[in-house]
């Protein structure tokens, strides 16, 4: 109907009708445990490759700011100081600082490594859920959320860099990044998918285009919160573990190896090109 330009009317009403059939189907289709794995191990990677654009256009807004921070902070530590201030560069030098002991720091500050396993659970699944439905604001609330949290980590980065330990802070992190880093990275796609609904209905009302922009979003959103949430699993009983360098590096980097092969290999069919 759309290719003959028929009336917009029609058009509406058929892809109503769309709409209407695509829940009945759904409805009849899903549930139970076999639909959610699959919506994580096959829908989740599927909808990552189809977005790719978006999933390149979030990485770039938030990995700029943290490499720009982390490159320049050396040279002009003040934009760092002021990003953190007082109280950021206090708790930067406490946890990273030069002769501290990360693991008692983090047990002093949580008293427990299932506190801290339950506190990175609200923060930062928090925030994959604010990245997300900031989203509706056209998009603008997502590529801020990720820019400000870019420069944030950058600045934390940089600074520790400057006036504390960066081995104590990067074999810290090393481990559970690949999961949460990628994990908002992909909320913020799934906000922007709400966005250009707004922006772009194309033919559909709004109220529709963003319905079906939700249903596409979906499984973003459930993907970038299990990987959040094995982030957080890993930074509350590993990331703070007294372990040599080497080995918390190679478990990082067998993390960012995961993860990519993950998004890019997992729900392929036997057909699909590599």
């Amino acid at each position: 109907a759309q290719h003959r330009m028929s009336p917009q009317r029609l058009t509406q009403h058929l892809n109503a009708l769309a709409i209407r059939s695509y829940r009945v189907l759904e409805r009849h289709s899903s549930g139970g445990w076999d639909a959610f794995a699959r919506l994580f191990l096959v829908e989740f990677p599927q909808t990552v490759r189809a977005e790719w654009k978006l999933f390149w256009w979030c990485s770039v807004l938030f990995y700029v700011p943290t490499l720009l921070l982390i490159v320049v902070t050396p040279y002009y530590p003040e934009w760092s100081m002021a990003m953190l201030g007082p109280e950021g560069m206090m708790q930067a030098e406490m946890m990273y600082g030069k002769g501290s002991t990360l693991a008692a720091n983090v047990r002093n500050q949580f008293g427990s490594d299932f506190k801290m396993f339950c506190f990175y659970i609200m923060h930062n699944i928090g925030i994959d859920f604010y990245t997300f439905a900031s989203g509706l604001l056209a998009g603008v609330g997502s590529l801020i959320v990720l820019v400000f949290n870019g420069l944030s980590i950058g600045s934390m980065a940089g600074y520790i860099a400057y006036a504390g330990d960066p081995q104590l802070f990067y074999t810290f992190v090393v481990g559970h990044s690949a999961f949460e880093i990628t994990g908002m990275v992909v909320a913020g796609m799934a906000g922007f998918r709400l966005g250009l609904s707004v922006l772009k209905p194309n033919r559909l009302s709004r109220r529709d285009a963003l319905v079906l922009a939700g249903r596409k979003a979906m499984p973003l959103l459930v993907g970038a919160t299990l990987m959040t949430f094995s982030a957080a699993i890993i930074e509350g009983f590993w990331s703070a573990r007294e372990l040599p360098a080497a080995m918390k590096y190679t478990f990082g980097g067998m993390c960012w190896l995961l993860v990519a092969a993950f998004l890019l290999l997992s729900g392929r069919r036997p057909t699909d090109a590599a």
